[in-house]
């Protein structure tokens, strides 16, 4: 009985989601004072068919009878107010905000920005960029005065008064665009001139990555604003990506500054020496200066674009596996590449759940619930009322997030801010909102107040208000719902009056057993021993001794072996018509016959050394055959009494419709 349950209640997470709400305004079932209408019906019943296309379809009529007695128990658990307990609804309340969630976000957008995402790592992009920084929450006019600075600098680069990297060393505010004096006599630390190397999607904050991948090689962005400020950003290169790749290296470190590079001097004598037939892996191991790598003949860990110096990377990308490079120059010192091995981009379906987990930590993964906010604005006829925001922000003062400040006292403030199909929301909700933030960096500066900070509390609401309506406007997401909540109900119920009472019910299980014990009973058994032939060369003096009448312990005695275990010995009773192996032989007591392999030869031995006659079984022999039957009884039983108890209805008009339907 179990198992019925599940099979139904299985129907509710198989249900499919759908976008579109139904007319299902037609009552099929009153059952006592609940109507029952014929779509949630219908809905299961095609829902059950699909999932047992394999099996013999349960009709339209016998899925009714069973839907009725699934309803009836429900009722049952209702009027006894189990919908009320704690427990019950928490646990409902758990479910259905894991089937919310995807009726809150733009499921279209979301995949769009998967492939978006799998299509952008096929690429590996070098970019060079100059950052100015902006203060946290900045006035309109200082965003506006360096926008316009930013704007000023990128019109000289593209007239040729500066180069790209002289304006980096000239204007960039990041710290490792220049050299850095280390100190104490030691030379300076380089710095990038805004060079960032290679990277591939992730590597860089959303605004950034977006910007630069849409450049073409030697291109300059408009200002592009980033939580940092804002940056100016130059394509370097665009490679197809590189994947994951194991390469070894031979390294010289730069030498002391003088007219002669002698680094370079000794990297051309070692490419020298390789190209006259000494192998790569002797010189890395003898002359590289990454001693971390030398020691196993300069092989490197697997790298990705973005953990190697963009020389590195821009030099192996054209070349082949097994192909060792010219030498080049980095700032660490000169190199020589030899490609060991790659690991391409794989297939979208491979790396499709790997995707999906990392923009979960990403801005981008918001794409698809904004989309479903500017959806719902719509479809609840959104409507704002800026002045009355003004007024409410101007309420915040100094005071307003200390404990003693009494909101209440603000509670005059009722015009509407904005508004949701019959729904308005106040100025009042909205300070109630911005002082319940308390403990969380929230910012007195008016601009935020009425521009992020506000449309954080609508965007929050909207999505608050499409989730408490999501029962009204999607039929199948109130569908589950209801199927969700009498599964739990029913769950209870069932242990109670069935499952539990068939188990503990000591006295009542032994009466059924004997009431209907000629059910319960024995077919033809025998009592055999298997030889299992380890070593085959034994099948025949095991035919010996079983033909001299020999007992199993005396087969076992005679055969053994001190070395080995020729022979493993197998006894148990089986049931006649069910066990193929054993049931093509005649069953006759002493009698014994060879199993053979597919080869012909004998891999075992049997022996029936005892015949049993059918007999009826003891209750401790099929006691879990018996608990099912007894919890189908009590079913039936408790659902003949609910059907007397509670009124059935059935519309029979509507029912001959889902008849045509179902034909």
């Amino acid at each position: 009985m179990i198992k019925k349950w599940f099979n139904l209640f299985g129907l509710i997470l198989a249900f499919a989601l759908s976008s579109n709400a139904q007319d299902n305004s037609a009552i099929l079932l009153n059952i006592g004072d609940e109507k029952i209408e014929a779509e949630e019906f219908w809905a299961i019943y095609q829902k059950n068919s699909k999932i047992n296309l394999q099996s013999e379809k349960t009709s339209l009529n016998e899925y009714l009878e069973l839907y009725i007695n699934f309803k009836l128990k429900v009722k049952e658990a209702k009027d006894a107010k189990m919908d009320t307990a704690q427990a019950f609804i928490k646990e409902l309340n758990g479910y259905r905000e894991q089937l919310a969630k995807p009726y809150l976000v733009n499921e279209d957008v979301n995949e769009e920005t998967i492939r978006d995402v799998y299509n952008r790592m096929k690429t590996n992009v070098r970019a060079s960029h100059i950052l100015f920084r902006l203060a946290e929450n900045p006035l309109p006019a200082d965003t506006l005065a360096l926008f316009k600075k930013v704007v000023q600098i990128r019109n000289a680069i593209l007239n040729g008064e500066y180069s790209f990297s002289d304006a980096v060393v000239r204007f960039s505010e990041d710290p490792s665009a220049r050299d850095t004096d280390m100190g104490n006599g030691r030379p300076p630390r380089i710095g990038n001139k805004g060079d960032l190397g290679y990277y591939s999607v992730f590597d860089m904050v959303y605004p950034f990555e977006e910007a630069s991948f849409k450049l073409e090689k030697g291109e300059i962005t408009n200002p592009v604003r980033t939580r940092f400020g804002y940056h100016l950003i130059y394509l370097t290169d665009k490679i197809p990506a590189i994947g994951q790749v194991k390469a070894a290296h031979i390294f010289i470190k730069n030498s002391s500054p003088s007219a002669v590079d002698s680094a370079k001097l000794r990297i051309s004598e070692l490419y020298a020496e390789i190209k006259n037939g000494k192998t790569f892996e002797d010189i890395a191991k003898r002359h590289s200066d990454d001693k971390g790598s030398s020691e196993n003949e300069g092989e490197l860990p697997w790298f990705s674009a973005n953990r190697m110096v963009p020389e590195f990377i821009s030099t192996i990308s054209k070349m082949n596996i097994g192909e060792i490079s010219a030498p080049f120059k980095t700032n660490f010192g000169w190199h020589i590449i030899k490609f060991l091995d790659q690991k391409p981009i794989e297939d979208f379906e491979k790396v499709k759940d790997d995707i999906k987990n990392k923009l979960k930590r990403d801005v981008r993964s918001h794409k698809g619930e904004q989309a479903k906010i500017a959806q719902i604005k719509t479809e609840e006829n959104f409507r704002e009322f800026p002045e009355n925001l003004k007024e409410a922000v101007s309420a915040v003062n100094s005071n307003f997030y200390t404990e003693s400040f009494d909101i209440e006292s603000l509670s005059n403030l009722s015009k509407t801010v904005f508004s949701l199909r019959d729904r308005n929301y106040s100025q009042f909700d909205f300070l109630k909102y911005l002082n319940q933030q308390k403990g969380a960096k929230i910012s007195d500066n008016i601009n935020a107040l009425e521009g992020e900070i506000y449309n954080e509390y609508v965007d929050q609401l909207c999505l608050k208000f499409e989730d408490e309506h999501l029962e009204e406007k999607y039929f199948d997401f109130r569908l589950i719902m209801n199927e969700y909540r009498d599964g739990i109900l029913l769950f209870d119920l069932m242990d109670k009056k069935v499952w539990s009472k068939a188990s503990s019910d000591t006295l009542g299980l032994e009466q059924f057993f004997i009431e209907n014990q000629k059910k319960y009973k024995w077919k033809k058994r025998a009592q055999i021993s298997v030889f299992h032939l380890n070593d085959k060369d034994y099948s025949d003096s095991v035919h010996d001794l079983l033909f001299l009448g020999k007992t199993d312990d005396e087969v076992l005695l005679e055969i053994e072996d001190e070395t080995s275990n020729p022979v493993r010995l197998e006894s148990f009773i089986i049931e006649k018509g069910k066990h193929t192996n054993y049931d093509k032989f005649k069953w006759k007591k002493d009698a014994f016959y060879s199993l053979k392999d597919k080869n012909g030869e004998s891999e075992a031995i049997i022996v029936f050394r005892d015949i049993l006659k059918p007999a009826y079984k003891e209750l401790d022999e099929t006691r879990g055959v018996v608990i099912s039957d007894y919890q189908n009884k009590l079913e039936k039983e408790w659902i003949a009494k609910l059907k007397k108890r509670y009124d059935i209805k059935i519309n029979k008009k509507v029912l001959r419709t889902l008849k045509k339907r179902d034909n």
